[in-house]
Order: C-alpha cells, then sequence, then structure tokens
C-alpha cells in the first residue's frame, strides 16, 4: 500500500508539517510495510513556504520590511528556480499586527517590498498567498512600494491605508507590470470573497482584524472608491472570485500589477507534482483544523480530493460541522470519510492543547481498520 499524506495545517494548534510528522508515525507503526510519503499542505495561507519547500525545495531568502502598522520586521519568501513563493502574513500578517493598533490603519507596504526584492534578484514568476491578513487596504502599499501612485483631490501621491481609500481620485500604475515580458503573478487564495459588499473584504473579513460595525462599513465604502476608478473604465472588479481575500488584496493584485487570482491549493498541488505522484498512491490523507460547509468552497481539502483522480480520500478534523447537504457536497468532491480527533467533551481550549494526541490516536485507530481490511483481503484470497 503507497499512502500519499498531505495535512493543511490545524489552525492554533499543529502546523501543517507537525500533523504530517504525526499521521506519517502512527502510519508507520500500524502499517510498517506501506509506503508513505509525506507532503504538508497548505492552500495560500500560513505554512505555504514550508509546504513549497518541502516537496520541492528550494531557499529562503530573508529580508526586513515594513510591517502591517509600520513597525520593522523580518519577514523571508521562498526562491525555487525563476520562481519566488511569497507570503503576504510574512509582512502583513495577523501575527505581526501591535497591540491596540488600529486595523483601519494597517498596509501591505512590507508586500510589495518583499516582491521588489524577488524581482530585483531575478525572479520572474511570483507565487503570492493570501491568507492571515492584519490589513483591508486593498493591496495599495503592496502597489505603491511597486511603484504604483494613487493621487488625492489634488493630484498629489499618498499612501492609502483602510480609512484613507476614499480619498483616492486616482490611480498612476506602474507600466512594468503591463508591458509584453512583464513578470507572471499569481496571488492564491481560498476563498471567493468578492471585494466588496455585504460578502466581501470589509465585512466578512474586517471584524476579524478588530474592525466595528462602523468601520466595517468606512473600510468598504473606501473599497467601492478605488474599485470604481477601474469600473469607470470597463472592468469588471468586483466579480473576481477571491477578489476580497486579504482586505482585497486579491482584486489589488488584478487591478495594481496585472495579476491573476488563482485557487491555492491548485497551484501548489502543481508545484508538488501532485498528479504524478497521485498515480501511484493507494490512498490519500489530509486533514485541517475544522471540515464544514466551507471546506468544499475551495479549501486543501477539498482541492485535493478534487485532484485525486478517483482515489480514496479521507481526511483527519479538530472539528466537523457538516450538515447533510454539506456532507454530500463534500463526498461528490471526492472525499471518502471525514473523522474528528476529539476524544471526549471539552472546550476549544482543551481541544487545541490536546491537538497532538488526539490526533495521533485517531490516526492510529483509522490505520488499524485499514490493516484489519487488508488481513481480510488476505483470508479471502488464500481460501
Amino acid at each position: 500500500m503507497k499512502i500519499l499524506l498531505l495535512p493543511d495545517s490545524f489552525k492554533g494548534s499543529l502546523s501543517a508539517q507537525r500533523a504530517a510528522d504525526i499521521l506519517c508515525a502512527a502510519a508507520n507503526e500500524v502499517l510498517p510495510d506501506a509506503e508513505v510519503v509525506k507532503l504538508p499542505a497548505a492552500d495560500g495561507g500560513e505554512g505555504t513556504l514550508e509546504a513549497v519547500k518541502a516537496a520541492v525545495g528550494g531557499a529562503y531568502l530573508p529580508l526586513p520590511v515594513t510591517g502591517p502598522c509600520g513597525q520593522s520586521v523580518q519577514a523571508r519568501y521562498l526562491s525555487v528556480g525563476d520562481t519566488a513563493v511569497i507570503e503576504l502574513a510574512q509582512a502583513a500578517g495577523l501575527g505581526q499586527r501591535l497591540p491596540g493598533f488600529s486595523p483601519m490603519r494597517t498596509t501591505t507596504y512590507g508586500v510589495g517590498q518583499l516582491i521588489s526584492h524577488a524581482l530585483q534578484v531575478g525572479h520572474r514568476r511570483i507565487v503570492l498567498g493570501l491568507g492571515g491578513s492584519a490589513t483591508t487596504d486593498m493591496g495599495s502599499g503592496m502597489a505603491a512600494a511597486l511603484g504604483t501612485q494613487f493621487l488625492n483631490a489634488k493630484g498629489q501621491p499618498f499612501l492609502p491605508v483602510g480609512e484613507t481609500l476614499h480619498l483616492v481620485k486616482g490611480v498612476r500604475l506602474n507600466g512594468f507590470f503591463f508591458q509584453k515580458n512583464a513578470p507572471r503573478i499569481e496571488a492564491l487564495c481560498d476563498v471567493e470573497n468578492p471585494l466588496y459588499g455585504t460578502n466581501g473584504a470589509a465585512y466578512v473579513f474586517g471584524p476579524q482584524k478588530g474592525a466595528d460595525a462602523n468601520e466595517v462599513k468606512r473600510l468598504d465604502a473606501g473599497l467601492r472608491v478605488v474599485a470604481g476608478l477601474f469600473e469607470k473604465q470597463g472592468a469588471k472588479v468586483n466579480s473576481l472570485p477571491g477578489g476580497g481575500a486579504a482586505g482585497g488584496a486579491g482584486a489589488g493584485v488584478a487591478c495594481f500589477l496585472n495579476g491573476r487570482i488563482a485557487s491555492g491549493i491548485d497551484v501548489l498541488l502543481d508545484l508538488m507534482k501532485f498528479d504524478d505522484l497521485v498515480k501511484t498512491a493507494d490512498l490519500i490523507v489530509t486533514g485541517e483544523g475544522s471540515v464544514d460547509g466551507q471546506t468544499a468552497g475551495g479549501k486543501a481539502v477539498q482541492g485535493i480530493a478534487r485532484r485525486a483522480a478517483g482515489k480514496p480520500v479521507i481526511v483527519f478534523s479538530g472539528s466537523a460541522k457538516l450538515d447533510p447537504a454539506s456532507w454530500e457536497k463534500l463526498r461528490a468532491s471526492g472525499v471518502a470519510a471525514v473523522f474528528p480527533i476529539v476524544q471526549e467533551p471539552c472546550t476549544l481550549a482543551e481541544a487545541m492543547a490536546k491537538a497532538s494526541d488526539n490526533l495521533r490516536v485517531t490516526a492510529l485507530n483509522v490505520f488499524s481498520l485499514l490493516k484489519l481490511q487488508q488481513t481480510a483481503g488476505l483470508t479471502q484470497q488464500h481460501a
């Protein structure tokens, strides 16, 4: 038996690498004759750099950049041939935000600095993971660091943040990104939210970043203003699936840098050469912190199952919140079974603290069932 392990992170408790290590140890213990291939997964958010490096190698390049609150932070990106893999959260993530700092004033400027450095040293393809942002500036800071100018009512350039997006009256794009031989820029996301509106960046993700109801309305209004400058020229900004990812940075990549928004898991599976690996696999094992109605809408688990070429896919999850309709949707994508790992009633904090042990125990049980199935199959053959 060949088992392919591709767990995503269990946010707040287990990294994708740690989850893969636990699953691998359990599989080797119960099924010592199985061939186990371990490839931590990600969909553009936290752990993307580690997942790609584990699969295809590459080298980390460290760089001091501007953090989301204007402070200096130490970030890094991954160099793989002519491709630079960058996590937006390295320079503008929630973990980089200073205590008490307003979500109205956070910036993606440091993300642009990472991209600029990658281009300067010769990379021709930028793969940008959009997960975990602390910003709602439509990627304007990122674009400004790369030469785009945002103009106020007097025609003067300024650096917008969420609370000042509504002051943008004009955008002077950097033509470098629109020329024939421009670098290829791909923004990876695991959501399909539009840029603005009740399902957009401000209303859905703003409260997670600390914005109150009034601030959410102001952020949304600012995103509408900047998008409107492009929509007047015929661009369909708010119909871009994923445009609202990372506080609108998805739409910003498309509008300011002539890039494209892509499914995070699909691009990363391509980098891992997943389609070749799955041809010889008998079982695919994945997992994430919570399996729910959103899982079938572009998350790593759904993307892996969709490309599993009919091979059985089982999922370990910190929690499972699936009604019958959600389960059928997930099953239709290729998932054979979902195994929540929590062993007893407990609080979320307790479940997260025990995640390593819970995943190990559940994995041992599931792999033991597979061993029983193998034994039963051999017995039938001999009979």
